[in-house]
């Protein structure tokens, strides 16, 4: 899957067109001469359907920019390399000065949406196609994996959203509401459910690798339970991962392009740089600093996503991931070494600007391993080191980066266990869009928040209160549904 799901229904568009005041974001009937409801017939028509959902992962309204200025900038991780308060839309997200029309926030919603209308449009139609039930296992199952993974996104990022799992017309769609948090998550989870009942352990077929499996379905299900504080399932849905999937021996082959599918990778959006047209990314190109000599080359870089003096703070001594994740300088030619900090987990040198091949990690096995520590000591706090334990999933992260096991001695309590795991999880995870979710889930946003803007930027306001733990719908979908009861703003 090298080539990024490549997609040739250019006739049957299932892309949402770009949107005025006059249209939602969430009209999912898709805008073509072939509709979606004389278009599937075939197992190759579904395959392209499907195809087209993975595609809109890789979109610049999602993985591809948008969430990582959502979920990176917005936290103590990262900043963009202008920081002034007039700087523009990326530093309103950084500095928590963003307007509802900010358009980060609305292309993070769009993007989102646009994933969920490819979706349904095949789930609307796989059950009575006259295609082999293999194939319509599968399908389902991605399609039910990538809407639910566009929901738990939406709903992280927005709280209450419309709750959409039929293709709709304009006129129904301009009928929607806000549909409660309570009952989104409802969905995802029992979407995950049939999705890991439905999906492969693995594929056969080198064209088929990266595509969704059961692992993945029940990954992402941990961490949506894990998000809901449901300690006990978190436990029965990642305990059947660990039979899969495995922990790299070196932390930075987890980056290396050549080696995008590997053992401890769960799920990740795939890239491949050097086709015409492109399907690469521009990571290499938004991150790296503006003067950036490479093997050689001269490269220009906009230096955004760039880690703060917090999370440089951050890692322990020794820490491997530390190198393999940033740098605080770098050469700007041969001889000559500026300081200023950039990310590394991403630098694969352009084939052109903007055509970049890394891929996006998504769901790791490292991840998992975490999330099973937390999820068993909120269960009960125990000190055992053994096979099973909370203590045992930290420490095989820890080994891996070159730190030292941590003990009873260390952690004597549920609560200093917690932290750990909150500290651990920056280290691990820095730069893969896990940080602001986790201020948010930990209850530890808003003073870690508060201070990173005085100790990051001298910064007394705005005095962040709880409803900065949300971003404002798109003010284009409050104008367009005009329902104040059915459809309210976030409290600004």
């Amino acid at each position: 899957m090298w080539t990024k799901f490549r997609i040739t229904i250019t006739a049957l568009s299932f892309t949402i067109a770009a949107v005025s005041c006059k249209k939602s974001f969430i009209d999912l009937a898709p805008p073509s001469n072939q509709t979606s409801a004389t278009f599937f017939k075939t197992v190759s028509d579904f395959q392209q359907g499907v195809n087209a959902i993975y595609d809109g992962l890789q979109s610049q309204q999602t993985y591809g920019k948008t969430f990582y200025y959502l979920m990176e900038i917005r936290s103590d991780n990262t900043d963009v390399s202008d920081r002034g308060a007039n700087a523009g839309t990326a530093s309103q997200l950084d500095l928590f000065t963003e307007a509802t029309t900010n358009t980060f926030i609305s292309d993070a919603y769009a993007g989102s949406y646009i994933i969920i209308a490819r979706a349904n449009a095949v789930l609307d139609r796989v059950a009575t196609a006259g295609i082999p039930d293999s194939s319509k296992r599968q399908f389902k199952g991605e399609a039910l994996f990538l809407r639910s993974l566009s929901y738990f996104n939406l709903v992280r990022l927005y709280g209450k959203v419309p709750l959409v799992i039929k293709t709709e017309t304009l006129l129904q769609s301009q009928a929607d509401k806000r549909d409660a948090v309570a009952d989104v998550y409802t969905q995802i989870e029992n979407d995950l459910h049939t999705a890991a009942s439905l999906l492969p352990a693995a594929y056969s077929a080198a064209t088929d690798q990266g595509r969704v499996t059961s692992g993945s379905a029940d990954a992402l299900l941990g961490k949506v339970l894990i998000t809901e504080k449901k300690w006990a399932d978190v436990v029965t849905a990642l305990t059947p991962v660990l039979n899969s999937y495995s922990l790299l021996a070196n932390y930075a082959d987890l980056f290396n392009t050549a080696n995008a599918q590997n053992a401890e990778t769960i799920f990740s959006v795939r890239y491949k740089k050097g086709l015409n047209p492109s399907e690469g990314n521009t990571y290499f190109t938004d991150m790296a600093p503006g003067t950036f000599y490479l093997n050689g080359t001269i490269y220009g870089g906009s230096n955004n996503n760039r880690p703060t003096r917090d999370v440089v703070a951050a890692y322990e001594p020794g820490d491997r991931r530390f190198l393999a994740s940033m740098d605080t300088s770098y050469l700007v030619s041969a001889g000559t070494t500026h300081k200023g900090n950039y990310i590394k987990k991403y630098l694969d040198p352009p084939g052109a600007t903007g055509d970049e091949g890394n891929s996006f990690p998504v769901l790791r096995y490292a991840d998992v391993l975490l999330l099973l520590a937390e999820a068993l000591n909120e269960e009960g706090y125990s000190p055992a080191t053994g096979a099973g334990t909370s203590f045992y999933y930290l420490n095989l992260v820890r080994s891996r980066a070159g730190l030292i096991a941590k003990t009873a001695t260390d952690l004597p309590d549920q609560a200093t266990f917690r932290d750990a795991i909150f500290k651990e999880r920056r280290a691990e995870l820095a730069f893969e869009n896990d940080r602001w979710f986790d201020l948010v889930r930990y209850s530890k946003g808003l003073p870690i928040l508060q201070a990173h803007l005085l100790n990051e930027y001298g910064l007394t306001s705005p005095v962040l209160t709880p409803n900065r733990l949300l971003f404002p719908i798109p003010q284009s979908e409050i104008d367009v549904h005009n329902d104040p009861l059915n459809f309210p703003q976030n409290p600004l």
